[in-house]
């Protein structure tokens, strides 16, 4: 199994629980609304808005009530464990995809190095057989030619 389909495994590992802790929260939400008096009358603006806040105050109530529960204490646990196991293996996929772009590079480079230093090096060696042959064709001064 290669790193990316297990980083990709490990975040829908991590996309599950979170579909499943969602589902526990709102059913602690809907339990305590149902037990939750509805008193304010409705058309009402003030009563309105403090129903509003009333179950605002009951929803971050049942949301610390949730956080008590066993089960969902168990499931943010996981969800922690499964959160860092999907980033380790997507900064594992990561660093060796920047691995293998980094030697690949390097590679290139190397390869480029060597063709340079071959060319220079064809190019060092024509050069001092030009100058070989200049030599020979020019008369040594003294040996009488031109005299």
């Amino acid at each position: 199994m290669s790193q990316d389909s297990r980083s990709q495994e490990r975040w829908q590992d991590v996309r599950d629980k979170v579909e499943g802790l969602g589902l526990k929260l709102k059913l602690h939400l809907e339990q305590e609304q149902d037990e939750a008096d509805t008193s304010a009358a409705p058309g009402e603006t003030t009563a309105a808005i403090e129903e509003m806040g009333a179950k605002l105050q009951d929803a971050f109530n049942s949301l610390g009530n949730a956080a008590k529960d066993p089960a969902i204490r168990a499931d943010m646990k996981d969800l922690g464990a499964l959160l860092k196991d999907a980033m380790t293996e997507t900064f594992a996929a990561v660093g060796a995809e920047v691995e293998g772009i980094i030697k690949k590079t390097k590679a290139e480079k190397a390869a480029e190095d060597a063709a340079g230093e071959d060319s220079t090096a064809a190019d060092a060696a024509a050069e001092d057989e030009v100058a070989e042959d200049a030599t020979a064709d020019d008369p040594e001064p003294g040996d009488g030619a031109g005299d």
